[in-house]
């Protein structure tokens, strides 16, 4: 059974608090959690001129009372921000804590429906095997919690191929994306396709695995082998300069791009915390 994080009712109330307007254009900027554009809201957007082509109802006939001029007041139209989740599914997220993986998630989830957010999940490994969509609203949790539940973490990834089809398919503004990276030809780059991405790394450092110097097997689930390798300092060594580069491929500075290395020996709360301030920064 997946929980949700005790503290997540108090992160979310506290950033209840917050605006994220100043990160949007004035025609989707209004009172946050709701974005806004042009439409027949409470909201005022702008007053101007009226112009023969407007609509006469939209006149403000007090304003015409005291100046004698025609004035149209446009108001904002409430739109929510839909952000994605995008859920790795493959054999390699084996090695890391599925219960922890699953729980930041839902979690995660969690925190954007209570701030009034829509969220739609996509689980994939070499490509979307299942969906959730248009979540609304924190009592609808189930919905995330049984998805959740149902993933099987069996095949191969195809990172690549699959934020290009997410981004042809659905052209998300917004994603967030849960994996333990191991696709070779990811590189932040492929991330330009969304506006925003924020990337959760679930990663299993060499340090952390109890290894004896001398040979030892690894089932390689993805591939569906048990290899045979070597282990001494040098080779101990080689790992870690591996892993090195591996990691440096991520942590980069682009626009619009934020990356989290996460490990399953480390609170969660503080990185919620992390990745909401990005978001309203």
């Amino acid at each position: 059974m997946i929980a949700i994080d005790s503290q997540c009712e108090a992160v979310s109330r506290l950033f209840s608090k917050k605006s994220i307007r100043a990160k949007y254009p004035v025609y989707v900027k209004s009172e946050n959690p709701i974005f806004k554009k042009k439409g027949t809201s409470y909201d005022l957007k702008n007053l101007r001129e009226y112009q023969p082509s407007d609509d006469f109802r939209q006149i403000d006939w007090k304003l015409y009372g005291r100046t004698d001029r025609l004035y149209i007041k446009e108001f904002f139209e409430e739109e929510n921000e839909r952000f994605f989740l995008l859920v790795d599914t493959s054999a390699s997220l084996n090695i890391f804590d599925l219960e922890y993986y699953k729980t930041f998630i839902a979690s995660i989830a969690y925190i954007f429906l209570k701030l009034h957010f829509t969220i739609n999940l996509l689980a994939f490994d070499y490509r979307v095997v299942d969906t959730c969509m248009n979540v609304k609203g924190h009592k609808n949790i189930s919905r995330v919690l049984g998805f959740l539940e149902r993933l099987a973490f069996r095949q191969k990834s195809d990172l690549v191929s699959v934020l290009k089809s997410v981004g042809n398919r659905y052209q998300p503004g917004t994603i967030l994306l849960f994996s333990d990276l191991f696709d070779r030809n990811l590189h932040p780059q492929t991330l330009s396709l969304f506006r925003r991405c924020f990337v959760l790394h679930f990663h299993t450092a060499v340090e952390e695995l109890d290894l004896p110097f001398a040979e030892i097997e690894i089932e390689d689930r993805e591939l569906e082998k048990r290899l045979l390798l070597s282990h001494d300092p040098s080779s101990r060594r080689r790992m870690l300069r591996l892993e090195r580069e591996f990691l440096s491929r991520f942590d980069r500075r682009v626009e619009g791009y934020h990356y989290y290395r996460i490990q399953k020996t480390a609170d969660r709360v503080p990185f919620y915390w992390r990745l909401l301030e990005s978001l309203y920064d």
